[in-house]
């Protein structure tokens, strides 16, 4: 495993814990169902809306890799030393799962 004491150059150290990260997590879950179910139209078969309907888990993993993607990189960019992302904890990325969070959003609302 590579050093992460370079991510602390990286990554706010205030928002950066475990708890953090669940609860934003949670939050963009719950946002994302919310505005799936909005999406939904009633005169739309409940059948093909089971089958367009995206995995939420899926959503919310391809968000966090993409966000360690963009840890990953800053450090290459500031430092010159490269963390591969599956090195990058989870919660290491919580700053960033508001903004890509909403990114998402905007792709079901339109």
């Amino acid at each position: 495993m590579s050093d992460l004491r370079y991510l602390d150059n990286v990554i706010p150290a205030d928002l950066c814990s475990r708890s953090q990260f669940r609860e934003q997590c949670e939050k963009l879950e719950t946002m994302l169902r919310a505005a799936h179910q909005s999406a939904d139209k009633p005169a739309d078969s409940p059948i093909a809306g089971r089958q367009q309907e995206p995995e939420i888990e899926q959503i919310l993993q391809r968000v966090i890799v993409r966000a360690k993607g963009m840890v990953s990189e800053e450090m290459l960019v500031r430092h010159q030393r490269e963390i591969p992302v599956d090195e990058i904890p989870d919660y290491a990325v919580t700053h960033l799962l508001a903004e890509l969070g909403e990114q998402e959003l905007r792709g079901f609302r339109g």
